[in-house]
């Protein structure tokens, strides 16, 4: 029953067609025509849950596909994020197969063809599960001017030019046969993707049986493959739709929460601790600041922002860099230990005052330098 339901649709394909080219000139309208002929077949024999429209095919990273006659894929959980009349947008995590529909056959139809399913299977799909078949692309075409020998030979010479796993999984030509991937063991086991261990093989046999075996390897690799959700905050993002800066008020922010920077972590406790010395450190930019401010400054800050600049690196930081000159991070904890037992009145040493004295004076005169330099400058 199927064998004769399939015969039959394909002689009123082949009937349909021929009244359309016979009636319609313009060759714009004769694409459209060929590819809805085709679409009303498969809306009758593909199940509802795949969703066949054309249109073109993108990613997370922001490619896109060039323009598919057909794009089969998950009706149920797909989001198509442009639905027009004349052309959808499909992520590519959704897509099942392609399928490039030709009047009539060629190599330069071919050439076409390898490009345009080849600039599907380049896309990167990237879904939330991992779980992806790679998309399959077919050709199906009413007719052509050549033999399948010779369309062979020009698939063959296309495909030279892309990478096995982007090439075509099936082609039929409606009035003489297909073009099909079969294993180099035994040579007759069909591969719908094609890969090293594949060889083109041609299949010859009525339009009905063609079409047959057409429907059948599409619904095989349908009902093989498997599609899953795709990642649109990735799509969103690709759009520059997250490209937003977010507020938050102070009081709403966790202090166990952090922000990406160049690469590093920033803990938001060690940014508080940092604004919270930032009258001193104006004072400090501004030019205005005395050696107690400066030391008093790094005793806030600074491992906090030791911790900073090693999160933002990935390297434990062994100097730091103070207007112009490099202080070893050892030496400035020191003179700051030092400095917060003078200002607790503990007792200190006369030799760790004399070198808590002398980093504190160097340390001024080096900003104080690069304070009148920045005037003269001005």
């Amino acid at each position: 029953m199927l064998k004769q339901s399939i015969h039959a649709a394909a002689k009123k394909m082949q009937i349909d067609f021929e009244e359309v080219t016979e009636n319609i000139n313009h060759m714009g309208e004769r694409g459209s025509s060929r590819e809805e002929i085709l679409l009303n077949y498969l809306r009758k024999y593909i199940p509802i849950k795949y969703e066949m429209n054309n249109g073109v095919i993108i990613d997370g990273t922001g490619e896109q596909s060039r323009q598919q006659d057909i794009i089969i894929y998950d009706s149920f959980n797909s989001p198509v994020l442009l639905n027009m009349q004349s052309t959808k947008m499909v992520p590519i995590e959704s897509v099942f197969s392609v399928i490039e529909v030709k009047s009539s056959l060629n190599k330069p139809e071919i050439n076409k063809c390898v490009n345009n399913i080849s600039s599907v299977k380049s896309l990167v799909k990237d879904s939330l599960d991992g779980v992806n078949s790679p998309t399959a692309g077919f050709v199906f075409a009413f007719t052509s001017s050549t033999t399948l020998e010779t369309l062979l030979d020009n698939l063959v010479e296309e495909n030279s030019k892309v990478g096995k796993d982007k090439q075509i999984s099936a082609l039929c030509v409606l009035d003489k046969g297909l073009i099909v991937n079969v294993s180099k063991k035994g040579l007759k086991d069909i591969t719908l993707l094609p890969n090293e261990h594949t060889t083109p093989a041609i299949v010859k046999n009525t339009a009905e049986n063609n079409l047959m075996l057409f429907y059948l390897l599409l619904m095989q690799y349908l009902n093989q493959s498997s599609v899953s959700v795709p990642n649109l905050l990735k799509y969103a993002n690709a759009g520059e739709l997250l490209n937003i800066e977010y507020s938050i008020p102070k009081k709403h922010v966790p202090l166990d929460s952090y922000c990406e920077l160049g690469g590093g972590i920033v803990d938001l406790k060690n940014v508080y601790s940092i604004m919270e010395s930032s009258d001193i450190l104006k004072k400090i930019q501004d030019g205005r600041a005395t050696s107690e401010d400066i030391m008093l400054y790094f005793s806030r800050t600074l491992e906090d922002l030791i911790d900073y600049a090693e999160k933002f690196t990935g390297l434990r930081q062994d100097a730091m860099n103070f207007f112009g000159k490099d202080y070893l991070i050892f030496h400035l904890k020191k003179a700051v230990d030092i400095f917060n037992k003078i200002n607790n009145k503990e007792e200190v040493n006369k030799q760790d005052l004399d070198f808590y004295t002398e980093i504190k004076n160097d340390m001024y005169s080096q900003y104080q330098y690069d304070v009148l330099n920045n005037k003269n400058t001005n």
